[in-house]
């Protein structure tokens, strides 16, 4: 079960990150159109499976603190501190961007603003998420 759920997060991250790009360019690409509903069903896409990953992500993790030897401390060794700290942090905070950038469809305001806010909070979100990604993890999910 746990080695199904890391594939599923694992390939939940290549639709996001290519969602992500989506929507970064789309809405740089459109700051001068009106703010259509394709917009608003990217975001809203990007979004389901940001809180898909998030739940699958939880879930791992808690399964790995329950094999967690009871002598370790997280914090002095640097595999664990990422896998426990830095990922799910930088992970929930790119999540919460993610949020905050699909509420603003929802504004009343301006077209132009709404595509640069969209865009720029994406655009944070996909640093922080590349900055947080375990790398040295398979790139391809059963591989």
């Amino acid at each position: 079960m746990q080695k199904g759920l890391l594939d599923l997060h694992n390939l939940i991250r290549w639709i996001i990150l290519i969602l992500l790009v989506i929507n970064i360019l789309k809405n740089y690409m459109d700051i001068k159109k009106p703010f259509a509903k394709i917009h608003k069903k990217l975001g809203l896409w990007l979004m389901i499976c940001a809180h898909t990953t998030l739940l699958v992500g939880l879930i791992l993790l808690g399964f790995q603190w329950v094999n967690l030897p009871s002598n370790i401390n997280v914090m002095t060794n640097p595999a664990y501190r990422f896998i426990f700290v830095e990922h799910p942090v930088g992970m929930i905070i790119a999540i919460i961007l993610i949020t905050i950038g699909k509420g603003s469809a929802k504004k009343n305001i301006s077209d132009i603003k709404k595509h640069k806010r969209s865009a720029n909070l994406y655009l944070i979100a996909l640093i922080i998420i590349m900055a947080s990604i375990p790398w040295n993890a398979p790139m391809i999910p059963g591989m």
